[in-house]
């Protein structure tokens, strides 16, 4: 490793998505450390046995609404005064969040993703998804219909609700996959609101109107300011069933595909003033581009742009510390390669939404995937190691009965 390059901290809650930008990070020549928030001890194994981990740490949390992250920090402080370089590479909601309300401390010390400017919009406002529509609509991007209700006061359904509707949290750290769920009439949305309000009661939610979508699009990119960095965009080729929304297998396309709506995009990505990865999800519906969401951080599938030439959390550490990069960086060396993320695969074949033959064709007729990486072996030896496991013991539990 070159001298010049800083020590990088991996921040992360799911190993998967941190997996991605350990290896990138690693094969580009950086030191990297781990630190695993996590609800079990032993969760983060699988990334934490990166050849290119140099030390890893877990941090136990059980729950993240209402965490202030005060393990991590402490976890944190530990290098700080150190005298080196360090960026800090939050890589989901949570850890993203964390870093962001703790910013004032941490900038003392550490490198990391902001927003910039003379009055910085503050990140948990930018992750909030009713505003990202609004600024959406405001740079000519069309959005899907929906409505806001809050759980901390008594529920009253809009009467112009259009159904069947699909509901999501309005902040993706302050909820879970488990809640989002289509609601066919007012009865159906009355009893699932009814029961977030008993266990998620201090939050907003979002109703929005159900799409026919004809294809979902995953775009991964990075913010510098006004810079803004489209490599590819991922068309969603299968989508999780048990992790609704959640990529399962994809191909890169050309960011061309976007047509009209890429410039409208990239002006309300400048408008954030970000200097950090985002994750976008858009949806296709016959002619009409609609805006979904924005992550401010890495997406799940991020690896798969690495794996088509393009080293994003790479770019990004080059800019945080000035050393700049080239446009030559920034292209797809190619495009139309596909990929499966078999940890959502795995989970589908497990919870019966599909057949142990459909996820083997689905694997199989990839051109790569995101886990099992032969530059990396030790993350897909123990991720198959204990998925099998899961998966006897899962349809183990269904045969009695249990689950």
């Amino acid at each position: 490793m070159s001298s010049s390059k800083p020590l990088v901290i991996v921040l992360s809650r799911n190993y998967s998505t941190g997996l991605g930008v350990i290896r990138s990070l690693g094969s580009a020549g950086y030191t990297v450390d781990l630190i695993a928030s996590v609800k079990k001890s032993g969760s983060s194994v699988i990334a934490a046995c990166s050849k290119y981990v140099r030390k890893s740490v877990e941090v136990l949390s059980r729950k993240i609404q209402g965490d202030s992250g005060e393990g991590i920090i402490s976890e944190l402080m530990k290098y700080a005064g150190s005298g080196e370089r360090i960026v800090l590479f939050p890589a989901d909601d949570y850890t993203a969040s964390i870093v962001a309300d703790n910013y004032d401390a941490l900038s003392k010390h550490f490198l990391m993703p902001v927003t910039v400017g003379e009055n910085p919009i503050p990140l948990h406002k930018a992750m909030d998804k009713s505003w990202q529509s609004e600024l959406a609509r405001e740079c000519g991007i069309s959005t899907i219909s929906e409505w806001v209700i809050d759980l901390r006061r008594d529920i009253i359904i809009p009467k112009d609700i259009i159904y069947p509707c699909f509901v999501k949290p309005a902040q993706s750290i302050n909820g879970s996959k488990s809640e989002m769920r289509v609601c066919y009439d007012k009865s159906e949305l009355s009893k699932h609101l009814n029961a977030m309000k008993l266990f998620f009661s201090d939050r907003e939610i979002i109703v929005q109107e159900y799409l026919n979508i004809d294809i979902e699009y995953d775009l991964s990119g990075l913010c510098l300011d006004e810079k803004i960095i489209i490599p590819g965009v991922i068309e969603k080729t299968r989508i999780s069933k048990h992790e609704q929304g959640v990529t399962m297998s994809g191909v890169m396309l050309d960011a061309e595909v976007l047509g009209d709506s890429k410039e409208k995009l990239e002006n309300m990505l400048r408008s954030l003033h970000y200097f950090g990865m985002i994750d976008m999800e858009l949806f296709a519906c016959g002619d009409m581009l609609y805006f979904n969401e924005i992550n401010l951080r890495s997406g799940g599938p991020n690896y798969a742009y690495y794996m088509c030439g393009v080293n994003i959390p790479d770019i990004l550490i080059k800019e945080l510390t000035g050393e700049g990069h080239s446009e030559a960086e920034e292209r797809i060396k190619s495009f139309g390669k596909s990929f499966v993320y078999e940890k959502v695969a795995w989970e589908d074949y497990i919870h019966s939404h599909m057949s142990r033959y459909e996820l083997n064709k689905c694997i199989k007729d990839s051109d790569f995937t995101l886990l099992t990486d032969k530059n990396d072996p030790a993350p897909g030896r123990s991720f198959y190691k204990r998925i099998r496991l899961s998966a006897v013991k899962h349809r183990a539990l269904m045969a009695l009965g249990r689950e």
